[in-house]
């Protein structure tokens, strides 16, 4: 399990769902309030992630750990500036991954096979894995590159 604990406003949900898959305890609810947000944020240690400028900014005068994505940034350029503030690992492994529904913790049930402890929901790896492991080689690949950049321009 990872120690980082997230809560995502409703614009991020499909970035919910990758922090779930790399295992990472995140709250994502479409109907949460900002206000709710910053309460469960503050009561449970979590790191808003949000695309709501004055929710983060509400969130840092109560010092509160706010990141705000930028509407021009895709998921894989999310992925690795997360990774790089939160020390985030982008390597996916579903023995440690989280339900993408509910959070819940996954136990491995077959060899190939995981299901929620919470709701129940099957999780296999099945094709779709060979994309999971494609974005986050980019995500990775991103990170390597702007620090390459950074390393040459100074």
């Amino acid at each position: 399990m990872q120690s980082q604990k997230f809560i995502v406003d409703a614009m991020l949900g499909k970035l919910a769902r990758w922090l779930r898959i790399l295992g990472y305890d995140t709250l994502y609810s479409n109907n949460y309030e900002d206000w709710k947000i910053l309460k469960i944020a503050e009561e449970t240690q979590r790191v808003i992630i949000t695309r709501d400028r004055g929710l983060c900014i509400r969130a840092r005068k109560k010092n509160l750990e706010c990141f705000l994505v930028y509407s021009s940034e895709d998921l894989i350029d999310i992925l690795a500036k997360l990774s790089k503030k939160y020390k985030i690992d982008l390597n996916a492994d579903p023995n440690f991954s989280r339900c993408t529904e509910c959070n819940g913790v996954l136990e491995k049930i077959d060899d190939n096979k995981w299901k929620c402890t919470k709701c129940g929901k099957e999780y296999w790896k099945g094709s779709h894995w060979r994309t999971i492991e494609n974005t986050l080689i980019k995500a990775r690949s991103k990170i390597k590159n702007n620090e390459s950049r950074a390393i040459s321009s100074s």
